[in-house]
């Protein structure tokens, strides 16, 4: 995941750059692009910010997981540090967290099973 202050731009060199298609989620705020078996995202800023929905900051990897909230349980268990709890969108569940170094990591939960 990328983040960017203008999606429409980021979103164009994209898909002039490389020939992506669009993929899930296409809008000001959220974009994927068609790259499985891996997913190319970009955040863009949110008309109504809100902090449980913060994503705004470095670039992110996600990584899939079967239950979203077992794996944040497992994180709190082993003391890593969850930067935001899982939230909802259409499609998915996301959270947070940090490895050691303070690189983000998000946790990916598709709401059709798929990972990609």
């Amino acid at each position: 995941m990328y983040c960017t202050r203008d999606m429409r731009r980021t979103r164009a060199f994209y898909q002039k750059l490389f020939g992506l298609k669009r993929g899930s989620e296409w809008n000001d705020f959220w974009s994927e692009f068609k790259t499985a078996p891996v997913t190319l995202c970009l955040n863009g800023p949110t008309t109504k910010p809100d902090p449980n929905w913060n994503w705004q900051g470095p670039a992110a990897i996600a990584i899939a997981v079967d239950d979203i909230h077992a794996a944040i349980r497992a994180c709190h268990r082993r003391k890593v540090k969850v930067l935001l709890d899982p939230v909802e969108t259409s499609v998915c569940w996301m959270s947070f967290i940090e490895d050691p170094d303070g690189n983000r990591i998000c946790l990916h939960q598709r709401k059709d099973g798929t990972a990609g």
